[in-house]
């Protein structure tokens, strides 16, 4: 019997589970206790971190009671239960945001804990890089009234928030860049000329071409010709627009240096020429009945003797003996030249005559083309203003934004082209850094347009309005002739390969497509971003300061210390 009471185990595991189960039951409500503390010490770190990265996001010159409300409502977001003390201290770049809260204790009231204080510290601070933007921004007619004055307010605002977070100014360094049919590269780089009108040898920036050496596609100037000195015989100096670069060896998507060497790698100054009175063309401002498209030799030496080329420098141009006899009587045509001398009593029949001072004044009309409202003259078109080269005066950038006026067609490419310019540490604009050289420098390229790309095509024999391409007759897009159809492919296709060589160059590329519905411009914007987290299409004007700021997160680091 004994044995039997033994081995009868039944009893005993009844009691040993009674004497279990309490403790049991004790640890079971501990460990859930413990999950719900780490739960919440967990989800509170996640709402201090991003109170104070949002803090330290806003910089130096943010208000400590702005910079409160900032954390209280980060906080609030990100957080459900309540804070019952939340500390913020900013030293210098860093914030510090700590809080406490309760976790309340679903079985710790067994053991005298209803609830579990929490407290939990994070600490941001702002990883300071280097910072080279250029604003590529779309100045074109369309922009006029609402967007143009959206996107002034979004890229000032950009500047100033980013201002406000550098210590060191030379950290953050801007340049603007206005496109519409050309780029203005600024007037100061042109030559001088002397009293006697002439250009002086030696002045003017040598990445241009000074003296008429590209050999360009062209209707009506002769190559040896310099733009600099039509425009100053017209009494309409060139104000700082340039041309495409040609395309031999992608000169026109790229920023390889333009050098002496290699002509074709030069910057030609723009120059609209002399077109018809009739037919459709937009700016006559020379009385003359030459035509651009004829290739006579008559017509060439037309052409050249109009803006006031001496007599002898066309002979030499033209490899002719006598231009008199090849002009013959000046009297079917009303030149416009005007002797300088104007005491001087000379035969209007005779061009020789006329040719006694180099470089005689042109009469030109410069009043408001009709189809376009541009000043006709040679400087036609050129109503973008200048490119504001890499710097971190920001109130003066600021003042160039202001100044921003909406004229002209699209020309994405050249802008492209020119952010990339100005960012390289290259001619022609030589305020960048090495990528090589300055560690943490990053380079970012802004692209904000809100219409195709844009040639003006025209009836007439040119084929187009004046552009940095010259025109469509020019063949310098790849085409010579075509609708608008035509053209706008030519010019995404080129906008394209001049975006992947910004990006090949290392520089970062954002792109705003604004209230623009055409579908291939929007897909040449999302493929000219770095990726597709750096194309934004705003539908509306009034998303663009929502956009400047997510750029602006994407670029600034800003980094959880401790």
């Amino acid at each position: 019997m004994l044995l039997s009471f033994r081995s009868d185990r039944g009893g005993n595991f009844a009691i040993l589970s009674a004497v279990l189960v309490v403790p049991l039951a004790i640890s079971a409500g501990v460990m859930i206790d413990l999950s719900t503390i780490s739960r919440t010490k967990t989800e509170l770190q996640n709402a201090l971190d991003a109170a104070a990265l949002a803090v330290a996001r806003e910089g130096v010159n943010l208000s400590d009671a702005r910079a409160r409300e900032i954390a209280d409502g980060f906080v609030r977001t990100n957080f459900d239960p309540a804070v019952t003390q939340l500390n913020l201290i900013r030293a210098g770049n860093s914030v510090t945001v700590s809080g406490n809260t309760k976790a309340h204790m679903a079985f710790g009231g067994l053991l005298g804990y209803e609830n579990w204080n929490v407290s939990v510290s994070s600490q941001a601070d702002i990883a300071y890089a280097k910072y080279e933007i250029a604003l590529v921004l779309d100045t074109t007619g369309s922009m006029a009234g609402g967007k143009l004055i959206a996107m002034k307010d979004a890229v000032l605002g950009l500047i100033d928030t980013m201002s406000a977070q550098v210590t060191n100014p030379d950290d953050l360094k801007f340049s603007l860049v206005p496109f519409s049919s050309f780029v203005n590269v600024g007037s100061q780089f042109g030559p001088k000329f002397d009293n006697d009108g002439q250009q002086i040898p030696g002045t003017g920036a040598p990445w241009l071409d000074l003296a008429g050496l590209v050999p360009l596609p062209q209707m009506e100037l002769e190559a040896g010709v310099s733009r600099f000195q039509l425009a100053y015989n017209t009494s309409q100096p060139w104000s700082g627009c340039v041309e495409t670069r040609v395309s031999a060896d992608d000169f026109d998507v790229s920023d390889e240096l333009p050098v002496k060497g290699k002509v074709n790698s030069l910057v030609v100054p723009a120059f609209a020429i002399d077109e018809p009175a009739t037919g459709g063309y937009d700016n006559n401002y020379i009385a003359s009945e030459v035509q651009p498209t004829d290739k006579t030799t008559r017509a060439r030496a037309q052409k050249l003797f109009k803006y006031g080329v001496p007599e002898e420098e066309i002979e030499d141009l033209l490899g002719i003996g006598d231009v008199t006899a090849v002009l013959g009587s000046s009297g079917d045509e009303d030149d416009g030249n005007e002797d300088e001398d104007e005491g001087e009593d000379e035969d209007d029949e005779n061009p020789k005559q006329r040719s006694k001072i180099k470089h005689s004044k042109v009469k030109i009309d410069d009043g408001i083309s009709l189809n376009t409202r541009y000043k006709k003259g040679p400087n036609f078109g050129c109503v973008t203003e200048p490119i504001s080269p890499l710097s971190n005066s920001y109130v003066s950038l600021k003042n160039s934004v202001r100044d921003l006026q909406a004229r002209g067609n699209t020309n994405i490419l050249e802008g492209v082209v020119w952010g990339m310019r100005a960012l390289s540490p290259g001619e022609p604009f030589t305020e960048g850094a090495s990528l090589e050289e300055e560690v943490g420098l990053q380079k970012i390229m802004i692209v904000l347009t809100d219409g195709a790309n844009t040639l003006g095509n025209r009836g007439h024999a040119l084929g187009s309005i004046y552009s940095s391409f010259g025109y469509l007759a020019d063949g310098r897009l790849g085409i010579s002739s075509g609708g608008d159809t035509a053209t706008n492919t030519a010019m995404n296709s080129k906008t394209s390969k001049a975006c992947e060589n910004a990006k090949k160059t290392g520089i970062t590329v954002f792109t705003i497509r604004l209230e623009e519905p055409d579908v291939k411009t929007g897909s040449l914007l999302q493929d000219c971003a770095t990726s597709p987290g750096h194309y934004f299409d705003a539908p509306s004007r009034a998303q663009l300061d929502g956009i400047f700021q997510s750029i602006q997160d994407k670029i600034v680091r800003v980094r959880i210390s401790s």
